[in-house]
């Protein structure tokens, strides 16, 4: 059985993110080399967030991107919410980013034993990490695994 990973929404649009060579490098290789190593999932809120894209064409890069790798779509539930206002509430996740908090909320919600995310501010960071993990705990949920693309199989990329 494939390992659960869901992806924030940073994930799918640094594939085209040609800002950030290394990590767009880094997301291109994985996908092609190791996507099919696990059970992918992204959820609403990261569909909605790509559809605030101004660009048409890297907006609709990533949705095919999404469709080319069967990539399951988790909707948010109010225990979702409640869940990640909780990480809000302890410090885990700043008030001005409660799609970073909803992210982590659903996939702990739905079982998704890890996230993949670029986001080294609010959610790949120890801080955030051990603080969700508190909240996981105290609230009898499971913990999750967080980490870069590096961390599910990209670290080999990196140096190409």
């Amino acid at each position: 059985m494939k390992m659960k990973l869901y992806l924030d929404t940073s994930i799918p649009s640094a594939y085209f993110d040609y800002s950030k060579p290394v990590r767009q490098l880094i997301t291109q290789k994985w996908f092609e080399n190791d996507a099919s190593l696990y059970e992918l999932y992204i959820s609403v809120i990261t569909i909605e967030e790509i559809e605030l894209l101004k660009n048409i064409n890297k907006k609709n890069k990533i949705k095919d991107l999404i469709l080319n790798y069967n990539v399951k779509v988790l909707k948010i539930s109010s225990e979702a919410i409640e869940l990640a206002n909780k990480y809000i509430n302890a410090g885990a996740v700043p008030k001005s980013e409660p799609e970073d908090a909803y992210h982590i909320a659903i996939a702990t919600v739905n079982n998704i034993e890890t996230l993949a995310s670029w986001n080294f501010k609010h959610i790949v960071s120890i801080n955030p990490i051990r603080k969700i993990h508190e909240v996981n705990r105290k609230f009898n949920y499971p913990l999750i695994e967080i980490g870069s693309l590096e961390l599910f199989g990209g670290s080999r990329y990196g140096n190409l």
